[in-house]
């Protein structure tokens, strides 16, 4: 019999019908993850939840059902965090999976360096049938975590490792939907926690059609996302990536108005992506809104 590994892992589902596969396959990969035991937190959210799907959940030994009635990713992985007893925890969308052994080759980084708080890996993204690997620069990340977070996220739902005493609930109360993995890593990154990355894979994330990450909404976030780390007040070439990241917004949303007949809309984002800090690169778009201009 295996023996208890002090590790939990969390996943936040809405285990409807249609993803019962794949909330399958992600429990498997986490009793495949590691040598010893997982305590599986499940947390299921919304009013969709299929009870065969809920009973089956209960019925499993190394897994603690939970049930939230508001349909909300962030309030799941929040109660998630707050039902951990372990030393150690970490998160998995019910899309994605642990690789084999992923788990333990994470806790061994703990194992021989106790005074790190967090270890962050590199994986695969499955699109189309094929592992194309990710994160691969992560060891770049604990020498300078918040400029390098502005050159991919390098906290995932799925490539973490955390000590439960370096980040209690309240850590994860404070979210940003739709893109809760980029502000928990900038926050993490500004509180001077210990961070040790290793590009070693110990994960897949699954693309899929439905992701939250290619709806409209997660794009629209940004903007405010943009604005709440500002309000943080990083230090000042932290305060130029994020304004130029701004700009950036700006004049996507000017695009997007354009393409949807929204010309008024459009120029005004327009001028406010040029007083931005890297707004200049887009001043020869101003020919798209006003077709005299490029005719003179």
């Amino acid at each position: 019999m295996k023996s208890l590994s002090g590790i939990s892992v969390i996943i936040p589902t809405i285990a409807i019908k249609e993803r019962e596969v794949l909330l399958r396959r992600a429990i498997d990969s986490i009793r495949h993850s590691s040598a010893n035991q997982i305590q599986i937190i499940v947390v299921v959210n919304g009013g969709r939840a299929d009870p065969e799907i809920c009973n089956w959940l209960k019925l499993q030994p190394d897994i603690h059902y939970e049930y939230v009635a508001t349909p909300s990713l962030p309030q799941a992985i929040f109660r998630g965090r707050e039902l951990v007893q372990t030393p150690f925890f970490s998160f998995l969308d019910d899309d994605d999976e642990y690789l084999t052994s992923g788990t333990d080759t994470k806790f061994s980084i703990f194992s021989s360096q106790p005074d790190i708080d967090i270890v962050v890996t590199s994986g695969f993204r499955h699109i189309a049938g094929v592992d194309e690997p990710i994160m691969v620069s992560i060891e770049d990340v604990p020498s300078a975590p918040l400029s390098k977070l502005f050159d991919f996220n390098w906290l995932s739902s799925c490539n973490a490792l955390y000590r439960s005493s370096s980040f209690p609930a309240i850590f994860f109360a404070d979210f940003h939907a739709y893109a809760e993995w980029t502000w928990f890593a900038f926050k993490l990154a500004l509180s001077g926690k210990q961070i040790r990355a290793v590009n070693r894979p110990t994960f897949r994330i699954n693309d899929t059609p439905d992701s939250l990450s290619k709806s409209q909404s997660y794009y629209d976030s940004h903007m405010l996302l943009y604005r709440r780390m500002l309000n943080l007040a990083p230090p000042r070439n932290i305060v130029r990536v994020i304004k130029q990241r701004i700009s950036a917004d700006w004049h996507d949303q000017s695009v997007r108005s354009l393409s949807d007949g929204r010309k008024l809309n459009a120029i005004t984002c327009h001028l406010r992506s040029l007083i931005m800090p890297g707004g200049f690169q887009y001043l020869m778009y101003t020919r798209r809104l006003f077709p005299f201009w490029r005719n003179s």
